[in-house]
Order: structure tokens, then C-alpha cells, then sequence
């Protein structure tokens, strides 16, 4: 995934789709892709006319003037067909949340992108708008935006009516975790548990963390006290995800002082989210919260580094949110007698930009 702005006005780009800044010549496909009964099933009433697309496509256009955010035209990559319309805005003038919205194309629809868009509009939310809470609103009979919602990372914590419908059904509504970096005098005893905890389920995953499954609480609890006292000597900076009830779902940190020549550089150290939960978009969300953080927080820093251990699919998993390989080490890590895997480096700048 990338998050910059190109000269044909690109936001955002996944593996199969481009989503990119609405423009007034988008009116006809504005109107096939919203003037489709097949894709009002669930909500008919809510289609709108012709007229009203004009209207609502002007209104998307004006919220990206003023708030370079907002509903995007989606575009096929392969063949460049404008095929759906999603993103993020500010709905009904609240700016204190951003509203997740998608729809596509009737012969679209079972392939997996609304999934796709979803994962990627939610973490670059939280990356990019960390002021500003990602939701939802589901109609509850639609199973496939249910599972859509938190696949993308996003928490049912509760029912709203649509405003202006008092009478309306009330929906399900959901909010994305949030990512916070910890000022190092709040680094206690209780926090300290917690991440311990979770970094014992992880190893136990077989998380790629620094131990194999098995590790000790003790051994773990050492190594993570050698990265607290880096963050109250301000040499690190601790991070973490919290789901909406404030529940510990992921930690990472920023190495962030190795002095000369690598002022201009942080590392990123211990990456991991609970397995508990995985598949729902949560190592994507803290990421791209982390890079925020760094670009917010660490105004010196300038590129970001990480090294992983091969064979979990990590390389991958990197690439979508903008990082580089850089380095490799065949068989630079012995985990076991006869388990070697490759040492893997690679960085990304904060502003998103190209390495070279």
C-alpha cells in the first residue's frame, strides 16, 4: 500500500486497485455504480437518483478541497475501469470521527476487495488521521460487511440510528483501535505485566519476537526490561494498541538514538499484536500508527529500519505498508541445530516517498 499523492490525483494503492481523488467527470460512472438495485439489497430506500448523485459527487469533491480526505473513485489497475467508490470523510460535519464507506460494481462483488479496500482506508486512517476516530455502520443483515468490518481491524462496540431516522433499526457500529505511544514516566508495574503476557502468547504462536515458543516469562520479562530502561533514557519509544475498551492488543518499539551517523534513523524493535486475534488487520493498524508516531513525534527521524527473521511470510506483510527490502543474509540466523533462516533487512522513509 501507498499513501502519496501522484499527478492523476492516486490516495491509495492495494494490489489489484488504485483510489483516487474524485473529479466532476466522474458524474457517469458516479451514477451507473449508485443507481444499481442489485447493490441496494439490503437498504433500497437509501438509493439514490440521478440528480442526487450529481449532488453527493460534488460533495465528495469538496471534501477533499478542504480536507485533502474523503470518498474516492476506485480503479481497477489492471484494465484503469473505475469500479466502486470508498474512503473515508467526516461524516454530517463531526471531526472528531471518519466514516468508512465502500461500494462496488454488482459483477464485483465476492472477490475479496471490499476486504481489500477496507484493510488498507482503516490503517492509513490511524496513520494519517490519528486525531480523528476510524467507524463504521453496518446494516446488521448484511453478514458479508459484518465480517468486511472486522476483517479490517474495526470493533463492534455498540448500535446507533441512522441521524435524521429516529425510527431506523438501529446498526451496529463499530470503531478502529488506536495507537499511542507511552510517555515514558507512565512505563509502570501494571503496563509492564501486560506487554510480558503478551509477549508470551506471541512466542508461544511462534511469533518472530526474539525467542522460540517456550521462552520463559522470565527470560522475556528481562529482555523487555532492557527496552524499558531505553525508553526512560529516551533512547526508545514504546507504542502501543489498545482496543476501544482500552485492552492491551499490540506493542512496538521505535529505537530512535543510536547517535552519529545515524541520527536521522529509527529501528523498529519487538513489533508483535495479540494472536489471538489474528487475521483482523491489527499488525497493518499498529504499523502504520508506529510510522505516525515516528513522523509526528520523532520530527529528526527521517528513515526507518527493521530486520526480520525468513520463513513467516513477514517480507510480505511489510511490502504492503511501503517497506523496502534492502539486505539479506542467507542462513544469518540459527534458531535450532538444523533451522537457519535468512536475515532480512529493509527500511522506508517516514514520508512515504521512495528510497532511492
Amino acid at each position: 500500500m501507498t499513501a502519496a499523492a501522484d499527478d492523476g490525483g492516486a490516495w491509495l494503492t492495494t494490489e489489484r486497485l488504485v483510489l483516487r481523488r474524485p473529479r466532476a467527470d466522474d458524474l457517469d460512472d458516479y451514477v451507473r455504480l449508485h443507481s444499481d438495485p442489485r447493490t441496494y439489497a439490503h437498504s433500497p430506500s437509501s438509493m439514490p437518483s440521478p440528480e442526487r448523485c450529481r449532488e453527493r459527487l460534488a460533495d465528495d469533491v469538496a471534501d477533499w478541497e478542504r480536507d485533502e480526505l474523503g470518498y474516492a473513485a476506485v480503479v481497477d489497475r489492471a484494465t484503469g475501469e473505475v469500479i466502486g467508490w470508498a474512503g473515508l470523510r467526516h461524516k454530517d460535519s463531526d471531526a472528531s470521527s471518519l466514516n468508512l464507506y465502500y461500494r462496488l460494481a454488482h459483477d464485483r462483488l465476492g472477490a475479496g476487495l471490499g476486504r481489500e479496500i477496507s484493510r488498507a482506508v482503516v490503517a492509513w486512517g490511524v496513520e494519517h488521521r490519528p486525531d480523528a476516530l476510524v467507524t463504521a455502520m453496518v446494516d446488521a443483515v448484511n453478514a458479508a460487511s459484518m465480517r468486511t468490518a472486522v476483517s479490517a481491524g474495526l470493533v463492534q462496540v455498540g448500535t446507533r440510528r441512522m441521524k435524521g431516522e429516529p425510527d431506523s433499526e438501529p446498526m451496529p457500529y463499530f470503531e478502529a483501535p488506536k495507537v499511542a505511544s507511552v510517555p515514558r514516566e507512565a512505563v509502570g508495574a501494571e503496563l509492564r505485566e501486560a506487554v510480558v503476557d503478551l509477549w508470551v502468547r506471541v512466542n508461544d504462536a511462534g511469533g518472530s519476537v526474539g525467542f522460540l515458543p517456550g521462552a520463559t516469562r522470565h527470560d522475556v520479562a528481562a529482555a523487555l526490561d532492557g527496552h524499558l530502561d531505553d525508553v526512560r533514557a529516551r533512547r526508545s519509544l514504546l507504542c502501543v494498541l489498545r482496543d476501544p475498551g482500552g485492552s492491551l492488543l499490540g506493542i512496538g518499539f521505535w529505537e530512535h538514538s543510536r547517535g552519529f551517523p545515524y541520527d536521522h534513523v529509527a529501528g523498529l524493535k519487538r513489533l508483535m499484536v495479540d494472536p489471538a486475534a489474528h487475521g483482523r488487520n491489527l499488525g497493518r493498524i499498529l504499523l502504520g500508527g508506529m510510522v505516525g508516531i515516528a513522523r509526528r513525534e520523532l520530527p529528526w527521524v527521517e528513515l526507518l529500519r527493521l530486520d526480520y527473521r525468513d520463513g513467516l511470510g513477514l517480507g510480505e506483510f511489510y511490502e504492503r505498508s511501503g517497506w523496502t527490502e534492502v539486505g539479506r543474509v542467507p542462513r544469518g540466523l540459527r534458531l535450532t541445530a538444523t533451522d537457519y533462516r535468512d536475515d532480512v533487512a529493509m527500511a522506508r522513509r517516514v514520508d512515504g516517498l521512495p528510497l532511492d
